[in-house]
């Protein structure tokens, strides 16, 4: 006789699910689709924001990059000055750029050459570091730190660079006006340009406009001799703090109005993770439909149990089994029919959910690109996030590690919804079967 002690209930469930095995596995897997894939939609979703976000992190999120808009304005020492006595500016950090290509094994890759104050690389990019060597004074007119990738070129037969050595660049192109990334045309080009190397970068990735590992970095003298001018292709504007961001290019902009174009890592990362948000939302979407099977799935399940189980009912009445019993036992069926598919469906979500991040990696969605664009956008390749000067633009990516974002959080969630599905989806059926008098379910039989 069914009583309603829980572990009366659960025992009359599990011989039931025992003795139609499988139905009980096919309702499971029904009910597995649901928690599986929000387990792993969402922890896929919310580890690629994660790991956009922090990669932002290590770019600065109190970075604002400052270039002019066409030929009527130009960046000068004065500019900087204005720029410097603006509230809540830490920092400003003016440099120039070039591009060229360097023959390494045989092979001819691009690089940037960037000229600008070298004892402020740490307040760019707080994370790299100088491997070797030292860098060079602000007036020394050949001296150069390189990026790792410079010095240490991942190419078959090409030779390391070492501290003191010669690296020579050629078709070098330099612009008055900006241009982000190796590979945009200028003013001039075809030159070949020298650099004695003082230091070596340690390993960084691909930063906020440039890649430093691909990068040769001189001297503010080396700057003007290369350009032949004292204005500046950008400004790097470091605000007091994250939160001054958007006052700070308020500021900028009401101070130089169209004649300037301002970015920030800020306003990138929330364009990002927005995307991200409309993604996981859509997602959702998708696995709220699977739940709704699922409910369909278990409730057409016990009706079907209810009536091949009419003469069990009217004998467990017939006993003195109350209505009540006859109840708690169909909806304890049903909810461990749920329980067991939400367990094993946050199990295959989690799994699951590497997958999804390997797609994405594998479909270049998990590359970030910066550099060429006018926002934010996601890509399959590259140019995921980036800018575009009134010269030219190269896109320039960095790989994300991208770990799913499987929370308890989450787990829980998937677990409840899909023993909340049972549950509900066996009242009906409960209800039908502790409705039935002991004479109809023999009668029925």
């Amino acid at each position: 006789m069914v009583g309603t002690r829980a572990a009366d209930l659960v025992k009359f469930a599990l011989g039931a699910m025992k003795e139609r095995k499988l139905r009980a596995v096919l309702t499971i897997l029904g009910i597995v689709i649901g928690p599986a894939t929000i387990v792993a939609l969402v922890g896929a979703t919310q580890g690629y924001s994660n790991a956009t976000a922090s990669r932002f992190e290590t770019l600065g999120a109190t970075t604002i990059l400052v270039s002019p808009v066409g030929r009527g304005f130009a960046l000068t020492t004065n500019t900087v000055q204005e720029i410097q006595a603006l509230t809540d500016v830490s920092s400003v950090v003016p440099y120039q750029q070039a591009s060229g290509t360097l023959t390494q094994g045989g092979e001819t890759v691009s690089v940037s050459i960037i000229a600008m104050d070298l004892t402020k690389l740490s307040v760019i990019f707080p994370s790299l570091t100088i491997q070797q060597g030292s860098a060079p004074s602000n007036t020394d007119p050949v001296g150069a730190i390189v990026g790792n990738s410079v010095a240490y070129p991942d190419i078959q037969n090409a030779e390391n660079y070492s501290v003191n050595q010669v690296v020579t660049a050629s078709n070098v192109r330099t612009s008055a006006f900006a241009f982000f990334g190796p590979g945009g045309g200028g003013a001039s080009g075809g030159a070949t340009r020298s650099f004695v190397i003082r230091g070596i970068l340690g390993s960084f990735g691909q930063s906020f406009f440039i890649n430093p590992d691909d990068s040769i970095f001189a001297s503010p003298a080396a700057g003007q001799e290369l350009l032949g001018s004292a204005t500046y292709t950008g400004v790097i504007v470091i605000a007091s703090s994250a939160s001054t961001v958007t006052q700070v290019i308020n500021e900028l902009t009401t101070e130089f109005g169209n004649s300037i174009r301002t970015t920030a890592v800020t306003s990138l990362l929330s364009t990002v993770q927005s995307v991200t948000q409309g993604a996981t939302t859509l997602l959702e979407a998708v696995a709220g439909t699977s739940v709704i099977v699922a409910f369909v799935g278990i409730m057409t399940t016990m009706l079907t149990s209810v009536l091949e189980r009419t003469t069990e009912i009217g004998v467990l009445k017939s006993l003195g089994t109350t209505s009540r019993s006859i109840m708690l036992a169909f909806i304890t069926e049903a909810a461990v029919t749920g329980l067991i598919g939400g367990l094993a469906g946050a199990a295959a979500g989690a799994g699951l959910s590497f997958v999804v991040i390997g797609y994405l990696s594998g479909s270049g969605l998990g590359t970030l690109g910066l550099g060429g664009g006018g926002g934010a956008r996601l890509a399959a390749s590259s140019g995921a996030a980036g800018f575009r000067g009134t010269t030219a633009a190269a896109s320039t990516s960095t790989t994300l590690s991208i770990s799913p974002a499987i929370t308890p959080e989450i787990l829980g969630i998937a677990i409840v919804i899909a023993l909340a599905v049972g549950t509900i989806g066996g009242i009906l059926p409960a209800w039908r079967a502790s409705r039935l008098t002991p004479v109809e379910a023999l009668h029925r039989a």
